[in-house]
């Protein structure tokens, strides 16, 4: 045991060591994805703004909600379903992206995907703080309490990501097919995710809110939403539910890269 903790601490030494380096890969990654653009950083809230603006035309008068209140419901679950998206999808392509770093010197492998998810959670802290400051202007709360109470969670999320960013690489390296299941697994996992809709508005539809009180996802979003939206601390049981996922992502990712991260090399 002491062992494999001593072994676990010198490779996370080793990825902090290296940080000039894959700090530089996410700043290229970004200069690369706005290199002569307009707008620039802006297009990062572009989507998530208009496709808010279009659900609240669809669907506020559907659930009969006001937007006010709807708003910032919609732009806070997309922000944190496209970070995820992002990590999940693009993470699939940490490894083979990085082939050729990695066959010509031996660094530890998980600063790749660490590059996908700090690239994708720079835009999703950008979405978040613009949905703080909306539900600011729209309802006025109190921002300190909400960044306070938000710190736990976006933690979370950027570990939880980076995690599922490690084991998707992994699969995909092996699998090619991996990317495509992933992006029809998340379109449907989009529907029966409270990101569109409130559970409350859905009276009478017995299973598919017992399918959402056991998603994990749903607790996710709700470590989220409601310091922002109420400007109260997650239930406990929402941090039960996440931690949980956490876990079991962070034990499926040092598993793989455990089994995987020495041959991986032949693969990409």
């Amino acid at each position: 045991m002491r062992r494999n903790l001593e072994l676990f601490w010198s490779y996370v030494c080793g990825i902090w060591r290296l940080r000039f380096f894959w700090l530089s890969l996410v700043r290229n990654d970004l200069n690369n994805r706005y290199s002569r653009s307009f707008l620039g950083i802006g297009w990062s809230l572009v989507r998530p703004l208009a496709m808010t603006a279009v659900f609240c035309v669809v669907f506020a008068h559907l659930f009969q909600v006001n937007w006010r209140e709807y708003a910032p419901f919609v732009l806070l679950g997309l922000t944190v379903w496209q970070f995820l998206t992002e990590t999940i999808l693009n993470g699939c392509d940490a490894f083979t992206r990085a082939a050729p770093y990695i066959r010509q010197q031996c660094v530890p492998m998980a600063i790749f995907p660490l590059r996908t998810v700090l690239g994708a959670g720079f835009h999703a802290i950008i979405a978040l703080g613009l949905a703080v400051v909306l539900v600011w202007w729209l309802k006025g709360v109190d921002v300190a309490v909400v960044v306070c109470s938000l710190v736990p969670a976006v933690v979370l999320l950027f570990f939880l990501g980076w995690f599922l960013a490690i084991v998707c690489g992994v699969l995909h390296t092996h699998f090619y097919d991996t990317r495509h299941i992933l992006e029809i697994g998340m379109q449907i996992l989009f529907y029966l995710t409270p990101i569109l809709y409130h559970p409350d508005s859905l009276p009478g539809q017995r299973h598919l809110l017992s399918w959402l009180e056991w998603n994990p996802l749903t607790a996710v979003l709700e470590i989220v939403r409601r310091p922002v939206l109420v400007g109260e601390w997650p239930l406990w049981a929402h941090y039960q539910m996440s931690l949980a996922l956490l876990g079991l992502a962070a034990v499926s990712a040092i598993w793989s890269l455990k089994r995987r991260e020495r041959t991986l090399v032949f693969w990409i």
